[in-house]
C-alpha cells in the first residue's frame, strides 16, 4: 500500500478539522496557554510525587534539606528504587501536563478532548493492547538479537538492578504500569493535537509523517544523528498508525512497548543523556526495519477482519462518516 493512498490522506482522524482548529491565532493561544498551564500542573504533580516518595522512605522528618538530599540520592542511584522513582516522576509530570494541554486545546479549538484520542465513541482498549502485543512479538526479537550480538551491551536492567526474582517481577510490572500512561501523554499531544494541526497545512501523509517525526525527535533534546533518526522514524510510524486506524490507541501501545523494552532490557531511565554513537549501517537498518514494522503492524490490524473486530477497529469505521462532519478545505 502506498503511503500516499487515499486511506491515509482522507483519514477520518483529520477529516473533521473545524475553522477554529485551522486558526493560526487559536493554535498560538493553545501553545502558550496549554504549554504554561501544563507546565504548572506538571510541576505541582511532580512535587507531590517527590514528597510522597520522601514520606514512604521516612525522609520527611529531617526537614526540607534532608528530604532534598535523600531524593537527589534516589534519583542518581543505580537500583530498582532509583529507577522507579525516575519513572514515577516522569509519568507524574508528563501525564498531567498532557492532560492539561489537551483540555485547554479542546476549549480553544471547540472540540471534545476525546476527539484528540480516537474517532470512535470511546477509547478502544483492544487496539492499545494489540499495539503492545504486536510490538513485543515483532520488534522484541530484534531488540533481543541486538543485545546478544553486541559484546559491549550491559546486562539487562531487569536482571542487573534487581537481585532476586520477586524484585525483578515487581520492577517489570511497575515499568508496564507507569510507561503506558507516559506513552499516552506523548501520543495525545503529538499524534493527537499536533497531527491535526499539521493537517490544516496539508493532508499529504509524507508531509505529516516527516513534520511530526522531526518535531517529536527534536523535543526529546537528543540531537546525535543515531538517536535523532530513530525517534524521527518512530514518530513517523506512529503517525501512520494513527491515520490508518483513526486514533492514537494503537500507537500508544506500540510507543509504550518500545519504552518498556528499553528500560527492561537495554538501559534504565536516567537523567544522564546517552553518548551518541553515530550512524552505522546496522543502526540505519534497525531504524528502517522499525518503521517498516510499524507500517506492517497497522496494516495487519486494518486488513485482517478478525483483528478489526477484536480490537474495535470496525467500530471506528462505522463512526467515520459521522465524525467527518465537515469537508477539509
Amino acid at each position: 500500500m502506498s503511503l500516499a493512498a487515499p486511506a491515509l490522506s482522507q483519514s477520518a482522524f483529520i477529516a473533521d478539522l473545524s475553522r477554529r482548529e485551522r486558526s493560526f491565532w487559536r493554535v498560538a493561544a493553545t501553545l502558550v496557554a496549554g504549554g504554561a498551564g501544563g507546565v504548572l500542573v506538571g510541576l505541582v504533580c511532580g512535587v507531590i510525587a517527590l514528597v510522597g516518595f520522601a514520606a514512604l522512605t521516612g525522609a520527611l522528618g529531617g526537614g526540607v534539606h534532608a528530604m532534598s538530599q535523600h531524593v537527589t540520592g534516589l534519583i542518581g542511584g543505580q537500583s530498582v528504587q532509583s529507577a522507579l522513582v525516575l519513572l514515577t516522576l516522569a509519568t507524574a509530570t508528563n501525564a498531567p501536563w498532557a492532560a492539561t494541554f489537551i483540555a485547554i486545546a479542546a476549549v480553544i479549538g471547540g472540540r471534545r478532548p476525546l476527539g484528540y484520542v480516537t474517532i470512535a465513541r470511546k477509547i478502544r482498549w483492544g487496539l492499545l493492547l494489540a499495539g503492545l502485543v504486536l510490538s513485543f512479538a515483532i520488534i522484541g526479537p530484534l531488540v533481543a538479537a541486538g543485545q546478544m550480538l553486541d559484546p559491549r551491551a550491559p546486562a539487562p536492567p531487569v536482571l542487573s538492578l534487581a537481585k532476586d526474582w520477586p524484585s525483578r517481577i515487581g520492577y517489570a510490572v511497575a515499568c508496564i504500569a507507569l510507561l503506558i500512561p507516559a506513552a499516552a501523554a506523548e501520543e495525545v499531544v503529538f499524534r493527537g493535537w499536533l497531527l491535526r494541526e499539521s493537517a490544516a497545512l496539508s493532508r499529504n501523509p509524507i508531509f505529516l509523517m516527516a513534520v511530526n517525526g522531526v518535531l517529536f525527535s527534536a523535543v526529546h533534546g537528543e540531537f546525535g544523528p543515531d538517536a535523532f533518526l530513530t525517534r524521527a522514524l518512530m514518530g513517523a510510524g506512529f503517525v501512520y498508525m494513527t491515520l490508518r486506524l483513526g486514533g492514537i490507541e494503537f500507537s500508544t501501545g506500540a510507543h509504550a512497548a518500545n519504552n518498556i523494552m528499553i528500560v527492561l532490557f537495554i538501559q534504565p531511565l536516567t537523567l544522564k543523556p546517552p553518548a551518541a554513537s553515530g550512524l552505522t549501517a546496522g543502526s540505519v537498518f534497525q531504524d528502517v526495519f522499525l518503521l517498516a514494522a510499524y507500517v506492517a503492524m497497522a496494516e495487519l490490524v486494518a486488513r485482517w477482519p478478525a483483528l478489526r473486530r477484536l480490537t474495535g477497529a470496525d467500530g471506528a469505521e462505522m463512526t467515520a462518516a459521522q465524525t467527518a462532519a465537515q469537508t477539509f478545505s
